[in-house]
């Protein structure tokens, strides 16, 4: 038989449902916000590349629980090292941040409410090797441990809890990690840092490399998460994942945040905010150019 073909006037929703053959919400339908204290700020930070430039540049930033602010950009402007400087393995030249958490080691820095998805989920975020249920305790293991014999049980019932409430696909919660899709090694991440109390959730490129499937599923999780009460912050490049994650949008250019706006900002707006010019020019050129 012939493949299906769409029809070239079919909408994005049809051709995302041909993909997962099911209908498919592209974007995440949320109530408004309950903003609570704030859960992390940052003020001055600055931090060096590995070559020794500038890489973020006296940022300041506050996030407050029961919100979500989504870092936009193109990549290269400083995410990478921010998200790193916020986990605790890239120590920042000067600037501080809410707790101080850059002077802990990233295991503490977990264990203190951090919830981490990073932005390569093979090389930072999963042992492909490990199985499913061990790569779901790995930045837990004090919790699935006792004089440094694995629980194996609670394991198993951890895993076998976890994959069924994220849907991951998978015959066995025994297989390694690597045999599963993108999406559903993307699912396996998220799952173990939702699984446990978190003040901070913060996620670089949560949704990169994965089928629309298994987008709609991430990101209505981390919707749910930020109703919890927790802050989330997520460093994104895909505009579509900005707009519909975002309660605010922190632009940064160049390692600095050129502007706080809200999520109903124009694109074109926001693009020009992303070569570093900041709203009320960006806005001015943007009205111009329409009435030209």
């Amino acid at each position: 038989a012939l493949p299906i073909c769409a029809e070239p006037t079919s909408t994005e929703a049809e051709l995302a449902a041909m993909m997962v053959g099911r209908s498919v919400e592209l974007k995440v339908t949320k109530q408004a916000p309950r903003i609570g204290e704030e859960r992390l700020v940052i003020s001055g930070l600055t931090v060096a590349s590995a070559s020794g430039a500038v890489a973020v540049d006296h940022l300041d930033l506050t996030v407050r629980g029961g919100e979500i602010i989504v870092i936009a950009g193109v990549q290269g402007n400083g995410q990478s090292e921010l998200a790193e400087a916020l986990l605790g393995t890239m120590t920042p030249v000067g600037g501080t941040i809410t707790l101080d958490v850059t002077r802990l080691s990233p295991a503490k820095t977990l264990g203190a409410g951090l919830g981490y998805v990073p932005e390569d989920r093979n090389k930072d975020g999963l042992i492909g090797d490990f199985s499913i249920a061990q790569n779901l305790v790995l930045d837990n293991l004090d919790h699935f441990s006792v004089g440094g014999n694995l629980k194996l049980g609670q394991i198993n019932q951890h895993a076998a809890k976890l994959v069924e409430e994220f849907d991951i696909r998978t015959d066995s919660y025994a297989q390694p990690a690597r045999s599963l899709s993108g999406g559903n090694q993307q699912k396996v991440v998220l799952a173990r840092e939702l699984s446990r109390p978190l003040s901070l959730l913060l996620a670089n490129q949560p949704t990169r490399g994965v089928d629309v499937g298994a987008i709609e599923f991430l990101h209505n999780r981390i919707v749910a998460e930020r109703d919890r009460g927790t802050a989330v912050l997520i460093i994104s490049t895909e505009l579509d994942e900005v707009e519909s994650l975002a309660d605010r949008i922190a632009v940064m250019y160049r390692g600095r945040i050129v502007g706080v706006v809200g999520p109903d900002t124009p694109r074109d707006v926001l693009g020009l905010m992303m070569a570093g010019i900041d709203h009320d020019d960006a806005a001015a050129i943007t009205e111009q150019e329409d009435q030209a």
